[in-house]
C-alpha cells in the first residue's frame, strides 16, 4: 500500500464535513455547510522532557456562531487495525484535554481491518481489576465495507474512499470507472476534484483482465468531464515519470561518462528534461487554476533543475492557491 498520511490529511481537510457525515450524522450536523473548520496544531506537548513528542494526524476545531470553538475532533488515519489503538486514542485524549479547554471527539479511520464503516467502540481502563475509566471513540473502517454503498452515497468524499472498499460482484473495474466518472460528473471545486482523483487513482490501481476491462468502460463512455480528468492525471504521471526517468538517466550517464567524457552531454540531457517538466508543470497550473501569470511563467523559466520542477509538480494537486506554492506569481 502507498504512503497514506500525506494523502488523507489533505483530503480530509479538503472534505471534512462529508467525513462527519459518513461517520455520525449527529456529529456533521454541528458544522454548517459554509461554516471553516480550523486546523489546530497537532503536535501534543509532553509532561516531561523525558516523554517522547506526539502528533496527531488532524485535529479540527468545529466552530459556535459567536466565533469560538463548540469541541474539537480528533482525527487518526492507520494503515490498518490493530489492538492497541484503543490505548493511544484515550492518551492523545488526556493530553489534549491538558492543553485545550474545548471536549473532544476521537475518530480513527482504519485503511485495511476493523470493523467495517462507521461504530462507536469502548476503551476501558483499570487498576488493580477495577474499572476505572470508560472512553469511546468511532472507529471507520473501509477494506471490508462494501464499495457499492459508498458509491451510493451524496457524500463526494464517499466515491474516492470507494477504492479503499470491498469491490464485491462490481469488481474492481466497474468499481474504478464508476467512482471516476462520477467524480468527473459533478459539481466540484477543482482541488476538490483532484484530490478525490488522486485517492482513486493510487489506492485503486488496475493489472491484466481488470485493466482490459477498464479501459472497455472508458473508451465506451464519451464523457469530455472524464477524458479531461484523464488527461489532468496523465500530466502528473508524466511529470513524475520525467522526474524518475531523469535521475536513473543520469546514473547511468554518469558512470559512462567518467570513461567516455560525455558530461556535456548528460547536461543537456538534463536540461532538456527540465524543459519537458516545466511545459507539463506550465499544463497542470492551467488546468488546476487557470490563467497562468506572466511573473510566474518567467519565474518557472529561471528554474533549471528538475528536482524542483518535480517538487512543484508534486505540490500542484494540494494547494488550493497559485500564491501557497510560494513562487511569487
Amino acid at each position: 500500500m502507498p504512503p497514506h498520511d500525506h494523502l488523507f490529511k489533505s483530503l480530509f481537510r479538503a472534505l471534512f464535513r462529508d467525513l462527519l457525515l459518513l461517520v455520525d450524522a449527529q456529529l456533521a450536523a454541528w458544522l454548517s455547510p459554509d461554516s471553516e473548520v480550523e486546523f489546530r496544531d497537532k503536535e501534543l506537548i509532553p509532561d516531561s522532557p523525558k516523554e517522547e513528542h506526539r502528533t496527531v494526524d488532524l485535529l479540527g476545531a468545529i466552530p459556535d456562531p459567536m466565533g469560538g470553538c463548540r469541541f474539537l475532533i480528533h482525527v487518526e488515519i492507520e494503515r490498518k487495525a490493530g489492538k492497541e489503538i484503543g490505548q493511544r486514542l484515550w492518551d492523545y485524549s488526556i493530553r489534549l484535554r491538558g492543553q485545550c479547554p474545548e471536549p473532544s471527539v476521537s475518530l480513527v479511520v482504519f485503511l485495511r481491518g476493523g470493523p467495517p464503516g462507521a461504530v462507536w467502540q469502548t476503551h476501558v481502563e483499570e487498576t488493580a481489576g477495577l474499572e476505572v475509566a470508560r472512553f469511546r471513540y468511532l472507529s471507520f473502517g473501509l477494506s471490508r465495507l462494501p464499495a457499492e454503498q459508498l458509491l451510493a452515497r451524496p457524500e463526494p468524499l464517499a466515491w474516492g474512499l470507494a477504492a479503499l472498499a470491498k469491490p464485491g460482484a462490481l469488481g474492481r473495474a466497474r468499481v474504478k470507472f464508476e467512482a471516476l466518472r462520477t467524480i468527473a460528473n459533478a459539481k466540484l471545486r477543482q482541488h476538490h476534484r483532484l484530490l478525490l482523483m488522486n485517492c482513486v487513482e493510487t489506492y485503486l490501481p488496475l493489472k491484466g483482465r481488470d485493466a482490459e476491462e477498464y479501459a472497455s468502460l472508458t473508451s465506451a463512455q464519451k464523457s469530455p468531464e472524464m477524458k479531461a480528468m484523464q488527461m489532468t492525471w496523465a500530466d502528473r504521471i508524466e511529470a513524475k515519470g520525467v522526474k524518475k526517468g531523469l535521475a536513473t538517466g543520469l546514473e547511468k550517464g554518469r558512470k559512462q561518462g567518467l570513461k567516455l567524457g560525455l558530461e556535456k552531454g548528460i547536461e543537456r540531457g538534463s536540461m532538456a528534461a527540465a524543459d519537458r517538466l516545466r511545459r507539463t508543470v506550465v499544463r497542470q497550473l492551467r488546468q488546476r487554476f487557470g490563467r497562468v501569470p506572466a511573473p510566474l511563467r518567467k519565474r518557472l523559466a529561471a528554474i533549471r533543475t528538475v528536482e524542483e520542477l518535480g517538487s512543484i509538480a508534486d505540490r500542484i494537486f494540494e494547494v488550493q492557491s497559485i500564491e501557497e506554492l510560494g513562487l511569487g506569481g
